[in-house]
């Protein structure tokens, strides 16, 4: 088997792994608050075929870090703090993800020296779990942050957001798909990898 390619389907893990968990994490977040509607749909679950989404899958390999799973569909109608609780179903995923990035770098600090294969499968573990955090960041559907803007905006900014929504999203895939924005995130990816290295003696 073509190494290269190998090393391709030794991040395939990375990106289930890093799209199953922050679908989880949200569908568990707003069923704890009180929504019905993600465990009707079945997706308080950490079974990725649950949560996999092919369209969403394809751009996180391709892009290093764009990407999504199956929408988990939540109500807010069932929160006792509207406020509080949409914010808490928008971040804790993201939170999660960098906990989970950690976790894996530190395994990858640990394990490394097994074997060039599982150093490289742990590395795209704490990568792409890393990378959804760093993007969901980003004010671009369909990552979080629109969702927490929705909360934290007045209502007239929101709505003039809201105006330029598609054209701020085809504006941000036409550049990730020519590569001109790629490596600026690579390095906040890696920055943010360096800087959990540092925090456990890896780096």
């Amino acid at each position: 088997m073509n190494g290269s390619f190998l090393v391709i389907l030794l991040g395939i893990p990375g990106i289930l792994v890093a799209t199953t968990v922050h679908e989880f994490v949200r569908a568990l977040t707003s069923t704890v608050l009180g929504d019905n509607y993600p465990k009707s749909q079945g997706q308080v679950t950490l079974n990725p075929v649950k949560h996999f989404e092919p369209i969403g899958f394809l751009m996180m390999l391709y892009s290093g870090g764009f990407g999504w799973g199956k929408p988990v569909e939540t109500s807010a109608l069932y929160y006792k703090n509207r406020k509080r609780d949409t914010l808490l179903v928008a971040i804790l995923p993201t939170v999660v993800n960098l906990i989970l990035g950690l976790v894996f770098l530190f395994a990858y600090g640990t394990f490394r020296s097994k074997g060039y294969y599982i150093g490289t499968l742990l590395h795209y573990l704490a990568y792409y779990n890393i990378a959804l955090a760093v993007y969901n960041v980003l004010p671009v559907a369909p990552m979080d942050c629109t969702k927490v803007l929705a909360v934290l905006l007045p209502a007239n900014q929101y709505f003039k957001y809201m105006q330029n929504e598609k054209l701020i999203q085809m504006l941000f895939l036409f550049l990730l798909f020519f590569g001109m924005i790629t490596g600026f995130m690579d390095k906040i990816i890696y920055a943010v990898l360096s800087l959990f290295g540092g925090m456990i003696g890896l780096m």
